[in-house]
């Protein structure tokens, strides 16, 4: 089976992130301290809630580092650090039809295919011409692609590095070329002008949550709790564990276990065997849709439906499960969302906007009285209902 791999990625509306992932502190809403470059306007100022004001660097090192993640990264656009509440309500008019190269990580799993989708989407709604190159992880792959484009002298890239601690030299290259960055992941080296992120912290705080609550519904905050990872450094993955462990680590009765993995049939075969080691586990967690769905399959296979599940992403597999009782809830987030301002970022800074160099999307936390309403959100006014009928 083709890999399932954490997306990141972003974005309406139940709980946007208020973690101050730039440091600062929240400015207010709307285009009174909207970032400007002479008096261009930026086509979604009234759409952000500023959280650092225009005018002061982003500095994600010192955010990562809280939580044990080297970041060597730069961003250089100066309006500020905003946040989201879901799909941009009006996409810029570029001043001319740009050339724009979208550079992914990955589009076999549903994040990335949604972010595909959208960015073609938006791309044809603004009149942009897009280039689309998929790394399949490999950033040889995608440092080739790249270096055609700079050769083709596109006007711009989005990108999601396919390897985060190796992309500092193609990201130079896009630099001496004169070519702008947004970057839809954020890199952990090298320098761009703008990230879209989403607040991982907050979403493993979530996560852990939800563990709590269940347990203490069932009269006790004990027992051993495994979670599901993958085995290399991504900064979303990291964040999301530091959130997690902070929330649980409030429970001295709570004994945690970490494993790793890739495939969902890696996640099964490693939770299969933590559920026969550990016969007092009360709960898990997946960091990712693959861990998730490994995990479900495991935990469903074996019978343990008193073992409390928790999973990240908005996967349809995962949804269903919530609808089923088999899977307690999840923390999910539009890739649409990331898809649309990533291009609508880029637009504008193309357009000649001093742009936010960051944009923080919102996240959802999913349960189940709120899973059909959601799945509609995410996959564009479909049912879950005919989702699980397989229509």
């Amino acid at each position: 089976m083709k890999r399932m791999i954490l997306g990141l990625v972003v974005l309406c509306m139940i709980m946007v992130p208020t973690l101050v992932m730039a440091g600062g502190t929240k400015e207010g809403t709307g285009s009174t301290t909207a970032a400007v470059a002479g008096s261009k306007v930026d086509s979604n100022a009234s759409e952000f809630t500023y959280i650092q004001k225009a005018g002061t660097k982003v500095d994600l090192t010192s955010y990562y580092a809280q939580y044990k993640v080297d970041s060597k990264s730069i961003i250089t656009s100066m309006g500020g650090v905003v946040s989201v509440a879901g799909l941009p309500k009006k996409l810029p008019t570029p001043n001319r039809r740009y050339k724009i190269g979208l550079a992914l990580y990955f589009t076999v799993d549903e994040v990335g295919a949604f972010v595909l989708d959208g960015t073609k989407k938006a791309a044809e709604k603004m009149g942009v011409d897009l280039l689309v190159n998929d790394a399949n992880y490999d950033q040889n792959i995608q440092d080739q692609a790249i270096e055609q484009w700079i050769l083709q002298k596109v006007d711009g890239v989005i990108f999601y590095p396919a390897n985060f601690n190796a992309c500092e030299g193609i990201l130079k290259k896009l630099k001496d070329a004169n070519i702008p960055v947004m970057a839809g992941n954020p890199p952990l080296v090298g320098e761009v002008n703008s990230v879209m992120t989403i607040d991982n912290v907050e979403i493993g705080r979530q996560s852990a949550q939800f563990i709590v609550n269940a347990l203490k519904a069932k009269g006790k905050v004990a027992g051993t709790v495994v979670f599901q990872t993958l085995p290399f450094l991504h900064p979303n993955a990291e964040t999301r564990e530091a959130g997690f462990r902070e929330v649980l680590g409030k429970y001295p009765d709570i004994k945690i276990i970490k494993l790793t993995g890739i495939t969902p049939e890696e996640h099964y075969a490693a939770f299969e065997g933590a559920m026969q080691a550990n016969p007092d586990m009360v709960a898990a967690w997946g960091l990712y849709s693959s861990a998730v769905i490994g995990m479900a399959n495991a935990r469903k296979a074996a019978g343990k439906s008193n073992i409390v599940l928790v999973g990240v992403d908005n996967d349809r597999p995962i949804l269903a499960g919530i609808a089923k009782g088999e899977i307690a809830g999840s923390v999910g987030y539009s890739a649409y969302n990331h898809a649309e301002w990533t291009l609508s970022n880029l637009v504008n800074l193309l357009n000649g906007v001093e742009v936010p160099g960051q944009i923080i999307g919102p996240i959802e936390v999913i349960n189940k009285d709120n899973v059909s309403n959601l799945f509609k959100m995410y996959y564009g006014g479909k049912t879950l209902e005919d989702y699980m009928a397989g229509k």
